[in-house]
């Protein structure tokens, strides 16, 4: 969609099928992609010509956290015999804490997940799981004879670098083996909750205050709001120096936003009235 992560348009350069080729999806209010103008894209693209080839949803929109209607745009990719990958890197693993909410994650033929942003990992931990393993293999197996396994053993015999394109790697799935082993499921759950808590608990102390606007739909953890009648970078900036919060920014229909992101299980209720108590003491002090 128009959301998409920026990773989405270097991964279509670097696979050489061109920036010009990749088709972006208006959103709807909610910033969500529209269903009925992804099927007209694609019957527009195979008109002219051209062969659509994937659809990428995304669950957690860099900016505003906006999920995209995942079963609706799995049936058009389903229907046009497209490849459907979710870009799940924020938000995918919100699904521990709302399984109610995002119960079609099954409908990927792939999908991507930053452990690092909410699974409270360092830097780097991210995770690419697909379907079809044949399809991976085709396209990534190159097989020469100092790499030949001679194992039978199922584990020893696997090989990363037949199913990915990376060669030599590190275990950068350790840090969250252990992390999960240690803390259990149960934990990272309580902790995502806690952090969506905190989202509409901002959200709710936003529109409590008049001078404030909340930007954009809260479905996740991020928060885009800003003050009404003030230059908000001036804020922001002021609020980066004083070094209470850290706040990013965004850009909402044309506007600048602060934009507050819950994903840290040390978070605190006090942390999130923090937040706004500090944007009104800046605003004083740049009135002052």
């Amino acid at each position: 969609s128009q959301q998409v992560h920026m990773s989405i348009p270097k991964a279509i350069a670097l696979l050489g099928i061109g920036r010009n080729n990749l088709r972006l999806i208006a959103v709807d209010g909610d910033f969500r992609m529209k269903p009925e103008d992804l099927a007209s894209a694609i019957s527009d693209d195979r008109a002219m010509g051209l062969t659509p080839i994937a659809v990428v949803a995304t669950v957690g929109t860099v900016v505003s956290g906006a999920i995209d209607p995942v079963p609706e745009i799995a049936r058009i990719a389903k229907s046009e015999g497209l490849w459907l990958h979710v870009d799940g890197a924020y938000g995918a693993l919100a699904a521990l804490a709302l399984p109610d909410v995002i119960p079609w994650l099954n409908l990927a033929d792939s999908l991507s997940v930053d452990a690092h942003k909410w699974l409270y990992q360092p830097i780097e931990c991210g995770c690419l799981l697909h379907k079809h393993q044949d399809v991976a293999r085709a396209t990534f197996s190159h097989t020469d004879d100092y790499v030949k396994v001679y194992s039978n053993d199922a584990v020893e015999s696997f090989a990363f670098f037949e199913e990915s394109l990376e060669l030599s790697r590190r275990f950068r799935a350790l840090k969250l083996w252990i992390s999960l082993q240690y803390h259990g499921r149960r934990a990272f759950k309580k902790a995502i909750e806690d952090d969506l808590r905190h989202a509409q608990s901002l959200a709710y102390l936003i529109q409590s205050r008049p001078e404030l606007e909340l930007l954009a739909p809260v479905p996740l953890s991020a928060v885009c709001f800003r003050h009404r009648t003030k230059d908000n970078a001036a804020i922001l900036r002021r609020v980066i120096e004083r070094r209470r919060v850290y706040l990013s920014n965004a850009t909402i229909l044309g506007q600048f936003a602060m934009r507050a992101c819950f994903v840290n299980h040390r978070t605190t209720d006090d942390n999130v009235r923090e937040v706004v108590s500090e944007i009104l003491a800046v605003v004083d002090e740049l009135d002052g």
